[in-house]
């Protein structure tokens, strides 16, 4: 509920104080409470996230890692891994160690996508109507998921 109120729905309202999306807003009073089920026989244990982990966020100083900009906060440990895959992602080696690590769960796919979502509302919000396309399709994706 936390997500689904206080991350994606306080995106909408931002853009739609803005934007006054027709579409969004009825693509949204389809998806919004429907969310939960992309949790059906998910077991979610608090993990602490970077919260902006994408590959313009990582360097390595003498091998080691460095990650830069954190966004900390604690929430399911697929989350930081949703927008990993959005702006450039990372090489195959840092999935299958993740995945060694803490093994997909049924559903983990749809939920990429449906945490991918913030982060397409995040970015219209901040850099503008060239993520909306994205943002929608992305939510008609879940919808038909969903059915």
């Amino acid at each position: 509920k936390f997500y689904t109120q206080q991350r994606l729905k306080h995106q909408i309202d931002l853009i739609d104080r803005v934007y006054h999306d027709a579409e969004l807003q009825e693509l949204w009073s389809r998806l919004e409470n429907k969310i939960y089920r992309f949790f059906d026989d998910t077991k979610i244990r608090p993990s602490l996230l970077h919260g902006d982990l994408w590959n313009g966020n990582i360097a390595e100083i003498a091998d080691r890692p460095v990650m830069l900009d954190p966004s900390c906060f604690y929430g399911h440990s697929e989350l930081d891994l949703s927008i990993t895959r959005l702006f450039g992602g990372f090489d195959s080696s840092f999935y299958a160690s993740y995945h060694k690590l803490i093994p997909k769960q049924n559903g983990f796919e749809k939920r990429q996508e449906l945490y991918a979502l913030f982060h397409y509302l995040n970015h219209w919000n901040h850099f503008g109507i060239g993520y909306r396309l994205s943002s929608l399709a992305t939510i008609k994706k879940l919808l038909q998921w969903i059915r």
